[in-house]
């Protein structure tokens, strides 16, 4: 009877506790999912170009500071170039808010 009595109380806390590390589980899987982005950069020595990243999902809003200085590489050139400013960050999937940007990622080969 007191053992009866004893799992009733620890077993809906056990079974809670249970759940909740399911649940975390799955909100850490959801944040580290890697999504294809895409952005206009200007470059070191003047142009500018579509550059692509793969990048966890909770990292695309700070992209465009962490990949300015980074070297990239560039059609028709035999080094690399690194990125002086990073104009705009969207989604692979995504069309870009500015003109000039629309403009180099329709002439942009994929």
């Amino acid at each position: 009877m007191i053992i009866t009595n004893t799992y009733m109380k620890i077993l809906p806390l056990a079974a809670l506790l249970a759940f909740s590390f399911i649940s975390e589980a799955k909100s850490v899987d959801k944040e580290s999912k890697k999504v294809d982005v895409k952005c206009f950069v200007e470059l070191v020595g003047g142009g500018e170009t579509i550059s692509f990243w793969y990048v966890p999902s909770n990292k695309v809003s700070n992209l465009a500071q962490k990949i300015t200085g980074h070297k990239v590489s560039v059609p028709n050139a035999k080094q690399k170039v690194k990125i002086y400013k990073t104009h705009e960050c969207v989604l692979s999937k995504n069309n870009f808010s500015g003109s000039r940007a629309k403009i180099v990622d329709s002439e942009t080969a994929r």
